[in-house]
Parts: C-alpha cells; sequence; structure tokens
C-alpha cells in the first residue's frame, strides 16, 4: 500500500524526512516541500524506510542529477537538489549540531562548496563474473554491485581508470572474486591498491597482469594485499604529496584529503589562525597533511605505524629541526596537560568518532589556541563543549564539503582561550 508523504526536512543520511499518523518516513530522492508517493519498508532507527514511487509535487530546487547512475549507485544521495539550498543544508547540519550542545558559534566563514570532478581518491569494488568484470560502487544499503559507466565527483584520471580496470581483472581473480581497487592521485601519478576480498597469492601470473596494469593506465604505482601489509608489485614512479616545502612518499592506500582544494584551503586556515612562528602539536597528523612544510615547529602525533613512517622521512629530509613525528595512539594514550602547554597551539584533526579523551585533557591544558578539523558535525559539537566548558571559546568555523552530493559535510574551526 502506498502512501502520500509531504516532504518538511532532508535526514542525517540524506533522505527526505516526512511524519504521518505520528510515524516518521525515510524517503530517498525527495526533497523539502514536496508531496511524493512511497511505498512504506522495514523499520529503520526512529522511523521507517520507504520507497520513492512518483514525485507529484516537486520542489523548486528540484534540477536534472548530472550522472546517469543518480538513484541506482550509492556514491551519492542529493544530486538532485540546486547548489545553493543544498550547500545552505549542509552548513545548516553543523549549526545544528552545535545548538544541540549548547555551544555558541560565531558567524561561519563562507563554506567552501564542493565541485564536480574533484575527487582525488576512490575505493572501487570490481567482481569478476564470468567473462564479464562489474565496476562501481555498491548500491546504498545493499551489497549489490552497481556497474557505472562514469563518475562525476571525481578526477578524470581516476574515472578513467574503470576501463583498464576491467580489462586487468580478468588475468587477477577467479571467477566470482571480488577485490577493492583504492586509487589516489597523487602529485606524480595515481597510487592503485588492489585489496582482494579472499586472501590470494601473488603468482607470477599475477604479477604479470599487473604490471601491464601499471603500463597500460600509466599508474605511479601498484600493490596489492591488505594496506597494513601491501606490497608494491610496480613502481613506475615514486607516488609524492607536497605539502609546502615538505615531500612525503606515502604508504599505499594512505588517508588524503578528499580533495586538493580542500586540503589547500584548511592548510591556509592553520596559518591564518595560528601564525607562522609557533611550536605547533598536529594530534591525529597523518602523514602530516595540514602542517608539515610550514614555518615554526611541529610534533606530529599518529598512531598508524605506514603514516608516521612517512612523516618522519619527510621531517628527516626538512632537516633543521623543524618537526618530529612520534607514534601515539590518543585514544588510549592522550596528550596530558603537562605535555600539551609546551606548545603554543595545538592542531587536531581525528577520525569521524572524533577525540572526546583527548579535547578533555586540552580542557585542562593552557594552550592558548586549538585548531580543530572534523568530518562529523555531531562529534566535533560534543568535544566543542568539552573546550568551552574548559575556558576555550570557539572563534571561527569554516565548513567543507569535500564529498560532493553526499550528506557528509566536514568543517575547519578555531578556538581560543578565553582570559
Amino acid at each position: 500500500m502506498t502512501l502520500t508523504l509531504d516532504i518538511t526536512e532532508i535526514g542525517g543520511r540524506g533522505d527526505g524526512v516526512a511524519e504521518l499518523d505520528g510515524r516518521r518516513y525515510f524517503v530517498p530522492l525527495t526533497l523539502p516541500g514536496e508531496t511524493v508517493e512511497a511505498e512504506p519498508g522495514d523499520k529503520r532507527g526512529e522511523g521507517i524506510a520507504a520507497e520513492l514511487v512518483e514525485v507529484l509535487a516537486p520542489s523548486r530546487h528540484r534540477v536534472a542529477p548530472p550522472c546517469a547512475h543518480f538513484g541506482t549507485c550509492g556514491g551519492c544521495a542529493l544530486q538532485h537538489w540546486r547548489a545553493d539550498a543544498y550547500t545552505a543544508w549542509k552548513v545548516e547540519q553543523v549549526a545544528r549540531a552545535l545548538a544541540q550542545r549548547g555551544v555558541a558559534a560565531p558567524a561561519f566563514e563562507p563554506a567552501l562548496a564542493g565541485a564536480p570532478g574533484e575527487r582525488r581518491r576512490v575505493d572501487f569494488v570490481l567482481r569478476r563474473q564470468g567473462r564479464r568484470v562489474l565496476a562501481g560502487f555498491h548500491e546504498r544499503g545493499s551489497p549489490r554491485l552497481v556497474d557505472i559507466a562514469e563518475c562525476a565527483v571525481l578526477r578524470p584520471a581516476l574515472a578513467g581508470l574503470l576501463a583498464p580496470l576491467r580489462e586487468a581483472l580478468p588475468g587477477l581473480l577467479p571467477d566470482g572474486a571480488a577485490v577493492d581497487a583504492v586509487a589516489n592521485e597523487t602529485d606524480s601519478g595515481i597510487d592503485l591498491l588492489l585489496r582482494p576480498h579472499k586472501r590470494l597469492d601473488l603468482a607470477l601470473e599475477r604479477r604479470q597482469a599487473l604490471v601491464a596494469l601499471a603500463e597500460r593506465a600509466d599508474l605511479a604505482r601498484v600493490s596489492w594485499g591488505d594496506r597494513a601489509s601491501a606490497e608494491p608489485v610496480a613502481v613506475r614512479r615514486t607516488p609524492l604529496l607536497l605539502f609546502g616545502d615538505a615531500r612525503i612518499d606515502p604508504p599505499p592506500g594512505a588517508f588524503l584529503q578528499a580533495t586538493k582544494r580542500a586540503e589547500l584551503t584548511m592548510r591556509a586556515a592553520v596559518t591564518a589562525w595560528l601564525g607562522e612562528d609557533t611550536r605547533l602539536a598536529d594530534l591525529f597528523a597523518g602523514v602530516g597533511a595540514l602542517s608539515l612544510g610550514r614555518p615554526g615547529r611541529t610534533v606530529l602525533y599518529e598512531s598508524d605505524p605506514a603514516s608516521v613512517a612517512a612523516a618522519d622521512a619527510a621531517v628527516r629530509r626538512l632537516g633543521g629541526g623543524r618537526a618530529e613525528a612520534v607514534r601515539r595512539d590518543l585514544f588510549r594514550n592522550p596528550l596530558t596537560p603537562a605535555e600539551l602547554d609546551k606548545f603554543d597551539s595545538v592542531l587536531l584533526d581525528p577520525a569521524r568518532a572524533g577525540a572526546a579523551i583527548q579535547s578533555a585533557e586540552l580542557a585542562r591544558s593552557k594552550v592558548g589556541r586549538v585548531v580543530y578539523a572534523s568530518c562529523d558535525p555531531a562529534s566535533f559539537a560534543r568535544d566543542a563543549r568539552t573546550l568551552v566548558d574548559g575556558g576555550y571559546r570557539l572563534e571561527k568555523l569554516l565548513p567543507i564539503d569535500q564529498f560532493l552530493w553526499s550528506p557528509h559535510v566536514e568543517l575547519i574551526a578555531l578556538f581560543g582561550r578565553r582570559p
């Protein structure tokens, strides 16, 4: 039985939300202000998932999606929303999260809006089915694989990987097997990591197929296996990441900011907000994308061994005692106030879970300024509440959209200690 629903807002997963007879319904591919016909499905969280049947009264903000796979591929949720309304909604997610925690926010900096064709990292899924090779992304909330011919969010070089990957896969996988293709576009070319879903030995034939793939697709490097134990099989050029005057040789499958423009914007914010001559602790530093290559003294703290090794090699090339890379699990062993007080400023860039324990230690410290880069407004707002309760004030906040047409929004913010 279908229902006629009035969509009132977009929820955290990018679905339209409607209420009828005391029940909430989540309807994908809809927009606020629309009246739709939908088929109710299974219970989901505090509501019921529904499938869109027809848009009876479209929103004036509805636009034609640019990708032919939209609606089937799970990579994008909001291509049908006009750009200004979509960006305003993302900014509102940040404001709402802070309001729920009672954190007073300044007037936000203008949001860095996402743009098509600029995502520089991707994780394709590939599966061999007889002579056919499927390559693309999963359907939303489903293990089914969508075989794509294009992707509107990716850098052209990454989208161009689909054809050579399809051609190479029969020489790499047995029938029915699957692999993740994790590709980063570095400053020297594409760095590709292939992670088979089930263990497969690198026999001579597979090695030859990987070398041929690297040549055909002009890849900088091709590696095979899990990220922690990946084996480089073909290295035609050393993958490079350039941060200021620092040069990073990233490990296979390294975490990068999703777009170069966002990375440069965040680095510029760190410099503008903290100044150049400051003793900085970079916490959850990764390979040092937001701090390496800056003037002043920097100590980078990171738990991932491969990232620490890459950052340490870059530090040694820089010389001059400008920086230091330290392996430390800040979730289990956060810096204490005594350790933090040796620094003028702190930069945090944690994963989606945020930095609850480390924020509590910061709140007890005397550090003057804290820059917090976040990929989740909810965990950021929680940690912001901790910092504010410890004597900080949220002074600046810049929303960042690196994941175009998804419900995901990021930000970078400055906290100053109140006199």
